[in-house]
């Protein structure tokens, strides 16, 4: 169903509920900077895993569960978030969030050997799973007409990161001949935007909720179960998982499958997995689609993209320039045009004063989902080589995610009347 531009807005900048317009834009497009730090972070381990294999001897599967356990923290943490929405504001929770990340990011580099890395990474996803919680949650509440555009927006911000990421870190690392120094740099810069949201970001925005938006209608939710736990949030769930499964693996090794089997440069990986984040930023673009047409089938359609990309990617493309548009494909379906539609699927499938805990679950299903993605995938490459390891991993699992979401009851997810 397609719902009201962003642009409405405007129409309630008097109201003692709501910012001006142009300073809940700014925020918002805080909170995207805020992800893209986030995302930095996430995504310079795997381009840098042949450097950090070399130097403690990790074995391939060994260094895919490193670049993917993150995603446990993530999982495990999100679950907890629902507590901390209870006791703390999402601000709080969002800005120590970004503290925790920052600092585990930071000890990585001072990790002796394979126990404590592994620690101080899962310890990473634990602040991620707190700030994104808390993200979503405070865009989708308040912009809650625009749940995918808005959340789109956000979620830019972990494409933005992707893009530049790999491929400053790369640039660090070989200018300064150490791979740890994109780890202190982008340490700092997460304190630093953590900092500005605390200092700047007022609460009016960050703890909105629709029903007490000043609106001259409240929201209808008569269509919709009672009970949190309904057929279509389980059905979001199951979708969550399995996407967490293929994607996390395929991010985790990804750069090491450029390098060590199709022989490309440390640089033209990272930039192959640049150009995978650049295609991520266009999720303002997913959100906006799925806000206009549908966001489950959009949701759908972006399972059916990847899974024709990472066939081709293990499979079929050898060359770089074959590789690099694929990448950019891949990030669109995999995350422009499926995160943005799929949170906003979780959100509308609960009422709304339920849609942090529904955040909290959907970082629980797809970062659990993903915790030993990177593993498995290692592991399938032992026994099948990287084409019959994609093949299982990246097209035959995110069928899962199809059939759940074909079973969901449209007519009972949130809408605004």
């Amino acid at each position: 169903m397609s719902e009201t531009s962003l642009n409405t807005q405007t129409s309630m900048s008097t109201s003692p509920n709501r910012l001006p317009l142009a300073i809940s834009v700014s925020c918002l497009l805080v909170f995207m900077l805020a992800f893209t730090t986030n995302s930095m972070d996430r995504l310079i381990f795997p381009v840098l895993l042949t450097f950090i294999s070399k130097t403690y001897g990790f074995a391939l599967k060994d260094a895919g569960l490193l670049s993917t356990v993150f995603t446990l923290g993530i999982g495990l943490a999100a679950v907890a978030t629902e507590y901390m929405f209870d006791k703390w504001s999402r601000k709080t929770v969002m800005v120590a969030g970004m503290v925790i990340y920052s600092v585990f990011t930071l000890a990585t580099i001072m990790a002796h050997g394979f126990a404590d890395m592994l620690i101080y990474r899962a310890l990473t996803g634990v602040g991620e799973a707190m700030q994104m919680a808390a993200l979503y949650s405070a865009a989708g509440s308040y912009f809650y007409k625009d749940k995918g555009l808005a959340i789109g927006t956000v979620n830019m911000g972990f494409g933005l990161g992707g893009f530049l990421g790999p491929s400053v870190g790369m640039k660090l690392t070989l200018a300064t001949n150490d791979w740890h120094t994109p780890f202190i740099v982008f340490t700092i810069l997460g304190l630093v935007i953590a900092s500005i949201i605390w200092f700047l970001v007022p609460r009016l925005f960050t703890e909105s909720v629709p029903e007490t938006a000043g609106e001259k209608q409240e929201a209808d939710v008569s269509n919709m179960p009672e009970a949190f736990w309904n057929r279509n949030l389980i059905a979001c769930a199951i979708a969550a998982v399995a996407w967490g499964g293929t994607i996390y693996g395929f991010i985790g090794l990804y750069p090491t499958f450029l390098i060590k089997h199709l022989n490309f440069p440390p640089m033209t990986a990272s930039y192959t997995m640049s150009i995978y984040g650049l295609g991520c930023a266009l999720s303002i673009v997913g959100g906006w689609i799925g806000d206009r047409l549908s966001q489950r089938w959009a949701v759908v359609a972006s399972w059916i993209g990847s899974i024709v990309c990472g066939y081709l990617i293990f499979n079929v493309v050898t060359g770089v320039w074959q590789q690099n548009v694929l990448a950019f494909l891949m990030g669109i379906f995999s995350s422009s045009l499926y995160v943005p539609n799929l949170i906003s699927t979780f959100q509308r499938s609960v009422r709304p004063h339920l849609v942090g805990k529904a955040s909290s679950v959907y970082l629980a299903g797809g970062y659990l989902g993903g915790a030993f993605s990177g593993y498995l995938l290692g592991w399938l490459v032992g026994l099948y080589g990287w084409g019959g390891a994609g093949l299982i991993q990246l097209s035959i699992l995110p069928m899962i995610g199809v059939i759940a979401l074909l079973c969901m009851k449209n007519r009972e997810l949130f809408q605004v009347r």
